[in-house]
């Protein structure tokens, strides 16, 4: 089973804030495609991937989010924002800290908050 999060940023996500974002998640880690180019991997060094992000959604509707993830998840936001789901790899023990590194980069550029918060059990 994979470990899944989601991230609600206020602004687009634009290449450049993913790929910081990527960045900041692990400075070794190798990328490369999938899914016919919806999906980025992060990889070590063997090509094993530890993180799948998918491409971003634009919500616009009002309480849809609140919806599928509760009240809490989207305080502060207004629509339309953005989600984009991050999946880390359940062999890989760092997986899950590497895959919240990179969702707090995007929404330290683009703000916005994580589903669910760092710590926080499902």
């Amino acid at each position: 089973m994979t470990y899944d999060l989601v991230v609600l940023t206020q602004r687009a996500p634009n290449v450049r804030a993913i790929v910081d974002s990527m960045v900041h998640a692990g400075e070794a880690l190798r990328v490369r495609g999938a899914g016919a180019g919806a999906i980025i991997q992060l990889c070590d060094d063997e090509g094993r991937p530890l993180v799948s992000i998918e491409s971003a959604q634009r919500v616009d509707v009002e309480g849809e989010v609140e919806r599928l993830l509760g009240d809490e998840a989207t305080a502060g936001l207004t629509v339309p924002f953005w989600w984009v789901e991050a999946r880390a790899s359940n062999g890989e023990a760092d997986a899950p800290r590497l895959a919240h590194r990179f969702a707090d980069a995007m929404v330290t550029r683009l703000g916005g908050t994580v589903w669910p918060p760092e710590g926080a059990t499902k």
